[in-house]
């Protein structure tokens, strides 16, 4: 153990994998202690950025973000993408669907013009493997949300880069975070939801059993959050973007926070 925390000390380009690997449960116990859950940039520092692009990673390990959290379709030829919507219509006005569409076609698409203050202008969506690669360069952590696309053609892409122990991959899909699993049963899952935690479901994650659950904050109760961690899950939430209800949560002891403003939360919680 000796020689594993001096490898963490020498590689913190992924203190949450480190967390989240050889001593996983300890990340629960840090939060408790501290008060300080993990800051995750969701779809990058999306509050400054185009979301999902490549300056949207960059600005959320300029703002000192560990995790970044990006969304990933795949295109009618097999081609992974960073891309959120079924179609382009928010940022281009077209209403084709993302997965009816080849890589070629759709390669020089413009999502960053439609972001405030033309910045951005011509900004590309990334490449699945690009923007992990970047964010190996930036030190970051991928949180890797899958949108569409089979559990192989992900874990191809993974194991291509030899990067199964620096990702995490998470899903509204607990049918593809299965079959992830038997592609790479030692990649960390998260399995999101929204909406009441029943029964039914709470059923569900115990006997699947992923590494953490990641709700919608207005879903969720605090006797939820009790209930998972008392089960040895982690527990993040999407999408907190105000203090006051990063505030909440962090008094409840939650242990990791998904938001737009990384920078901001960051400041909260003695981040930054």
């Amino acid at each position: 153990m000796q020689n594993e925390l001096s490898n963490f000390k020498r590689r913190i380009s992924y203190p949450f994998l480190y967390l989240g690997g050889m001593v996983f449960l300890t990340m629960s116990g840090y939060c408790a202690e501290a008060g300080k859950p993990i800051i995750m940039a969701h779809r990058g520092a999306s509050a400054d950025c185009p979301e999902n692009t490549l300056s949207a990673i960059m600005e959320a390990a300029k703002q000192k973000a560990t995790v970044v959290e990006f969304d990933v379709r795949q295109t009618s030829d097999g081609t992974l993408i960073l891309f959120h919507d079924k179609t382009f219509e928010r940022f281009t006005g077209k209403k084709d669907n993302v997965e009816d569409q080849t890589w070629e076609a759709i390669k020089d698409t413009d999502v960053g013009s439609w972001f405030t203050g033309g910045k951005f202008k011509g900004e590309k969506m990334p490449l699945f493997e690009n923007a992990l690669k970047l964010c190996f360069e930036l030190g970051i952590t991928p949180l890797i949300e899958h949108k569409t696309g089979t559990a192989a053609a992900y874990a191809k892409v993974i194991a291509d880069l030899d990067c199964g122990d620096k990702v995490i991959v998470q899903s509204f899909s607990w049918s593809f975070l299965k079959a992830f699993q038997k592609e790479m049963p030692d990649v960390k899952l998260g399995a999101l939801g929204s909406k009441e935690l029943t029964a039914k479901r709470y059923a569900e994650i115990k006997e699947f059993s992923p590494d953490w659950v990641g709700w919608a904050f207005s879903d969720l109760t605090a006797a939820n959050l009790t209930a998972l961690q008392k089960d040895g899950f982690l527990v993040t939430l999407w999408t907190i973007n105000k203090t006051e209800d990063a505030q909440k949560w962090m008094d409840l002891g939650v242990d990791g926070i998904i938001t737009d403003r990384p920078g901001v939360m960051l400041d909260l919680v003695g981040g930054n």
